[in-house]
């Protein structure tokens, strides 16, 4: 019944009878293989368009993967009705995975924490510790924390599993729980990855409890963002593996059936009105992958990225129709311009198109096509060029016909090249002249003669030139050559033939070999003469040399050859050096030469020794009398194809230096009077001193001067003696003093000796507070310490063993910001501050710093501040002994209360000392319109008068800032 309604149904009747309608293009379509070929492609893509929705059912990994949840796919594919399509194949259009959230932890890992959670633990130092606190089980261990290390977590693990096993039932109610637990554990304790990742998943998971019910409570069906899931860890989950903390996210969300995104890539998908398909979303889709209806489009004036139903950018105001009618004209034009050979035309139609539709599909391909034929373009006009260079007229003439042939409008563009080609072409037109009458010549002289004319016209002339080859020119004899030693040069002479007439000799030169010499061979160069001077050879190389005469464009058949020629240079770069002991030998090696060999004489010995080079350019020649001439004779080797060469050689000489014994006695003593420094030696040579920061270490004590006085600073005397001088250094300086003999060029190095004019505290500052001595200071850049030497008289000495020696470093001071020295009963101290310093392992002291701190009681003032009245008042309390202040001032500050002055603003100062009456004294003070007392407080101007006087600060209700 229900077949005969559907037989009967006029609308399911209708349907048939249009799919009837469609089975000869249906036929069509499967016999033709290239449209059965699109058809499927086209299925296959819109069949992948319908598979997207699917990721909008998945958990996002971190790292972008997509793992779809459970049944998903399964009720998906049953409600497509899709024949021959399985679930496999959809995931794979979908670009999703099915299955399991890959593990970042063993199996036994989580088999274990499902146990630990049986009996509400997370962590195996929380079920160790329910046992060990058990005082049924009496074990005897102390509990663990969370810093206990895998050891004593190990030692606690076997105390707890032998007391569990055998412990009786009644003792412990839940026992094969715990036994449960235990022995999943014990899988996995002898390793440590293992269990430290229990130990993180389970304090993760803890963490994580509140995040997964929050989540789950809120899930709407739609995926959830990375954003949501953070601000939830945010919240709840601190301090721990945040990676871990994500894996458990992402499975529990797969187990949950709960979408979520875990990476940070956008996930939002958009649906395609064209299509219907769901479509990745984004600020960077543009259009549909599926159907290809753009979502958006790209101003090519602004760049401007908006929809595409849009006609008019929303920024700049261009109209897409009529930007991409006149882009379509123009790449029409341009088309047209490239077949005709217009370039010139075609270039600025495409600049054009770029400036009016920037974004034009086909730019890039007919941009090619435009280089492509510039290219050609630009080969013939080289071809042109070198054939007019080299007077092969009927080439050049050849290449500009193509040019003409295929690029007719690009001559007009280069004069240059439209000159040589009508030259060309004239040359040629004369030659085919000549070639005619030549033909229609009855003597072979005249014949012969108007060939010759040709060819002179056009050397190439494929007719003049197959005739004249007939006829040769004789080739020249007796060549003989000399090289030119001192100019690196060669020379070479011939004997011209017989008949030289019109005859020019072309020259060949090849290397190792004879030139294998052809029509289209360059020759080096081509001389009317019989003498050729080779300038550009290469030292140790062997050149053959081949000669021919060329009359008429045609090379003899018989050539002059000469060879083998080599050029040997010779070491002319050397420098020779004073060194301590003897000579420094720097060379450079010719090119080409395969090493330097070098023999040394002198005129006492008479005997000559190969110095051991080794193939090095700077070599040491110690062992050498001081004051003798010794003498060096350089000889270059070059390997040829047979044997080794050898150059004549090169001789040079070099005397060492005959060097007095160096300063060892220096001796430098600072002057008090003048604050100079005071140098002796025992040397009666010239010594100049150099200082330098650094200390330098110079193998030998021969130096060259040049280096000295580019490491260090030269001293400028102040006076001078026969053995000494006086100079100054700057305050703070740590200077390496260096005495050396001048000796021309080199100098002789003596022993340093290390100056220090350290820098000592500066603004040092005292109060006393409590009986205490406050000291504060200003410390140096580089001082390591501070050393105190405090007597109860004078000033002590760093070494004297009367004083009492304070040592504060610099952390010290840094973390306490002052120094407390107490004053006991004593009325004065006496305190010398030295700075200590850390000079190359070195511990060296600053010139002291004396002050004298006075102990006396001070007399307490107090005070109240009202600004809340119109006239705001300071009201100053003190002893009836007292009749009178330093100058004061108040400081406010924003926030809380100032500690010193300086801390915050001065809203008025008194700009003298206060009087006070019986005691007491009223000011009427000026506050700027501030009126918050409690963040005001009374200072006096001068730190010392806190020797003698100290305010008591009113307190404020404090509670309500």
């Amino acid at each position: 019944n229900e077949f005969r309604n559907k037989q009967n149904d006029t609308g399911q009747r209708f349907k048939y009878h249009k799919l009837l309608d469609q089975i000869p293009n249906m036929r069509r379509c499967m016999a033709d293989p290239v449209l059965r070929r699109k058809v499927f492609a086209d299925g296959k893509k819109s069949l992948e368009g319908k598979c997207q929705k699917l990721k909008m059912d998945c958990v996002i990994l971190s790292d972008g993967r997509y793992f779809i949840l459970p049944g998903i796919a399964d009720n998906f594919v049953k409600r497509q009705h899709w024949d021959g399509v399985n679930k496999a194949q959809v995931l794979k259009l979908a670009g999703v995975t099915d299955g399991g959230i890959p593990k970042i932890v063993s199996e036994k890992v989580l088999n274990a924490f499902t146990n630990l959670t049986t009996v509400d633990s997370y962590t195996p130092v929380e079920v160790l510790n329910t046992l060990i606190n058990n005082p049924d089980l009496e074990i005897r261990c102390d509990p663990l924390t969370e810093t206990s290390s895998l050891a004593q977590i190990r030692n606690a693990f076997d105390l707890c599993e032998k007391r569990v096993n055998s412990v009786r039932q009644e003792l412990l109610l839940d026992q094969d729980s715990y036994i449960s637990v235990l022995r999943s554990m014990k899988l996995i304790i002898d390793s440590d990855k293992d269990f430290k990742d229990l130990i993180n998943y389970g304090r993760c998971y803890k963490a994580l409890e509140p995040v997964m019910d929050r989540i789950e409570g809120e899930y709407n069906g739609q995926q959830i963002s990375r954003t949501y899931i953070d601000d939830l860890m945010n919240i709840y989950v601190r301090g721990l593996d945040q990676n871990m903390c994500v894996f458990i996210l992402e499975m529990f969300c797969h187990k949950k059936r709960i979408a979520a995104n875990f990476s940070k890539m956008d996930s939002t998908m958009i649906r395609c009105p064209t299509c219907n398909n769901m479509v990745p979303g984004g600020k960077n889709t543009i259009y549909c992958p599926y159907c290809g209806k753009n979502f958006k489009i790209v101003c090519p004036q602004c760049s401007t990225a908006q929809m595409a139903s849009n006609n008019i950018c929303i920024k700049c105001g261009f109209n897409f129709k009529e930007g991409e009618t006149k882009a379509q004209n123009l790449s029409l034009s341009f088309q047209m311009d490239l077949q005709r050979g217009n370039l010139s035309k075609a270039e600025k139609e495409l600049t054009l198109l770029k400036d009016t539709y920037s974004t034009f599909p086909g730019i890039a391909a007919m941009e090619i096509q435009l280089r492509k034929e510039q290219g050609t373009l630009n080969t013939l006009r080289g071809m042109v060029s070198d054939g007019y260079k080299t007077n092969k007229f009927y080439s050049a003439k050849s290449a500009g016909d193509t040019i003409v042939a295929k690029y007719p409008y690009e001559l007009q563009t280069y004069p240059d090249i439209k000159q040589k080609y009508e030259e060309s072409l004239q040359r040629v037109e004369h030659a085919n002249v000549y070639c005619e009458k030549a033909k229609s010549a009855e003597d072979r002289n005249e014949m012969l003669s108007l060939y010759v004319g040709a060819a002179q016209e056009c050397p190439d002339h494929p007719v003049a030139k197959g005739v004249l080859k007939q006829y040769p020119p004789a080739g020249p004899v007796d060549p003989n050559g000399k090289v030119l030693r001192d100019k690196g040069h060669f020379l070479l002479k011939f004997e011209p033939p017989m008949d030289s007439k019109g005859v020019t000799y072309m020259i060949y030169r090849e290397k190792n070999s004879l030139p294998n010499v052809t029509d289209e061979t360059r020759p080096l160069t081509e001389i009317s003469g019989t003498a050729f001077i080779d300038k550009s050879l290469e030292p140790g190389v062997e050149y053959h040399y081949s000669v021919y005469s060329r009359r008429w464009g045609i090379l003899s058949r018989e050539a002059a050859h000469f060879g083998p020629v080599i050029i040997l240079s010779e070491v002319d770069n050397v420098t020779i050096e004073q060194i301590d002991g003897g000579l420094r030998l720097m060379y450079d090696k010719p090119r080409g030469a395969t090493q330097v060999r070098v023999w040394r004489a002198d005129n006492v010995s008479g005997t000559n020794v190969e110095l051991p080079i080794n193939g090095e350019s700077v070599y040491d020649d110690l062992g050498l009398k001081g004051g003798q001439t010794y003498y060096y004779l350089f000889v270059a080797e070059y390997q040829t194809r047979n044997k080794i060469e050898r150059s004549e050689g090169n001789v040079f000489s070099g005397t060492p230096v005959d060097a007095p014994k160096p300063v060892r006695d220096l001796d430098i003593q600072w002057m008090k009077t003048d604050g100079t420094y005071q140098a002796t030696w025992s040397t009666k040579s010239q010594v100049m001193l150099f200082s330098s920061e650094k200390k330098y270490t110079i193998q030998g004590n021969m130096v060259k001067m040049e280096d000295i006085k580019a490491w260090m600073n030269e001293i400028q005397p102040v006076v001078e003696y026969d053995n000494g001088c006086r100079f100054f250094l700057p305050d703070g300086a740590v200077e390496y003093i260096y005495p050396i003999i001048p000796m021309g060029k080199v100098g002789i190095k003596g022993t340093e000796v290390l100056i220090a004019n350290l820098k000592p505290f500066r603004d040092v500052e005292k109060i006393i507070s409590n009986k205490d001595c406050i000291l504060t200071m200003t410390w140096p850049e580089d001082a390591i310490s501070a050393k105190l030497v405090v007597s109860t008289s004078d000033a002590k000495n760093i070494n004297d063993p009367t004083a009492e020696i304070i040592t504060v470093s610099r952390e010290e001071y840094n973390e306490e910001k002052l120094i407390r020295i107490p004053m006991g009963r004593s009325p004065k101290k006496c305190i010398n501050i030295f700075a200590v310093y850390k000079i190359n392992n070195d511990t060296m002291y600053s010139r002291g710093i004396v002050i004298d701190v006075y102990s006396s009681e001070c007399k307490k003032v107090y005070y109240t501040l009202d600004p809340a009245k119109r006239r705001p008042m300071l009201e100053l309390t003190a002893g009836p002994e007292v009749t009178s202040i330093p100058e004061i001032a108040i400081v406010r500050v924003d926030v809380g209360i100032p500690l010193r002055k300086e801390d915050g603003e001065v809203l008025w100062s008194s700009g003298k000392p206060v009087t006070f009456t019986n005691g007491k004294c009223s000011l009427d003070v000026i506050l700027a319109g501030h009126t918050d007392a409690e963040h005001m407080r009374v200072f006096f101007v001068n730190e010392e008068d806190y020797n003698l006087y100290r305010f008591i600060h009113p307190l404020y209700n404090r509670r309500q800032d």
